[in-house]
């Protein structure tokens, strides 16, 4: 049995996988083998992402009890699919299952959009303000120019050896 503590959430699930998949509970009056507690969109993303591991062993995520049944439980999610949505509302209610899912998605997306939006303004910063990282057309027009003095220094180099090629017979038949 493994109990998922949101932080600030003052609730407890206890998940319980089985070879049919996940069973999900509000209560359960034992001792869990392992309690996973962490902020709740990290338990989220450790939930629904596919290769979170680091995430679960990073310090976000505080794992008391069986850590080596906590690595099993993440790589069983990774192996399962499951509706969170549904069995949240199995516990607490359509309604706030579903705000619940749609808020989860709503910040997932928010915050690809501001990581996406840093991303381009820290590139264009470094780019167009300080001058410290050069531009895709910049990058090109380098690795053009340095194309083209291979092949000069290519085409040299062939030149070099026929000089010496016809002074060597010239000196040999001379």
């Amino acid at each position: 049995m493994i109990a998922i503590e949101p932080r600030g959430l003052d609730m407890r699930l206890y998940l319980r996988p089985t070879p049919d998949g996940l069973q999900i509970f509000g209560n359960y009056d034992g001792t869990p083998d392992a309690v996973l507690s962490g902020a709740p969109l990290t338990l989220a993303r450790i939930a629904t992402e596919r290769g979170t591991q680091g995430t679960l062993f990073s310090g976000d995520v505080e794992i008391r009890g069986d850590v080596e049944l906590g690595r099993r439980f993440k790589e069983f999610l990774d192996s399962v699919e499951v509706d969170w949505e549904e069995q949240l509302s199995r516990i607490v209610g359509d309604v706030v299952a579903h705000r619940a899912a749609y808020a989860a998605r709503s910040i997932a997306v928010w915050g690809k959009q501001a990581l996406d939006s840093l991303s381009r303004d820290t590139v264009e910063y470094l780019q167009e303000e300080r001058r410290q990282v050069p531009s895709k057309n910049e990058v090109q027009s380098f690795l053009t120019d340095v194309d083209e003095l291979r092949s000069d220094a290519d085409r040299l180099e062939a030149r070099v050896r026929r000089l010496e090629a016809k002074l060597s017979s010239d000196i040999v038949s001379g």
